[in-house]
C-alpha cells in the first residue's frame, strides 16, 4: 500500500481554500504559478477528518 503525497491547504480566506500536493512539507511552499507561500504561524485545518497544515501567501513586501 503506497501513501499519498502530504496535502497543504493554501489559505485565502474562504471555505474553498485550495488543498495541494507538499511532499516534505518545508516551511515554504512555491506554487506551480510562481507564488510563495509559508507556515508561518502553524495554523491546521482539518479536512475531511486529516489535519493539515494551512500555508499563507508571503507578501514580498514582508521580511523573516
Amino acid at each position: 500500500m503506497t501513501t499519498p503525497d502530504p496535502r497543504i491547504v493554501l489559505r485565502i480566506g474562504g471555505v474553498s481554500d485550495p488543498v495541494v500536493s507538499h511532499p516534505e512539507q518545508p516551511a515554504d511552499y512555491l506554487h506551480t504559478d510562481g507564488t510563495v507561500w509559508t507556515w508561518r504561524d502553524r495554523r491546521w485545518r482539518s479536512v475531511g477528518g486529516v489535519l493539515l497544515r494551512m500555508y499563507d501567501l508571503v507578501d514580498a513586501g514582508i521580511e523573516d
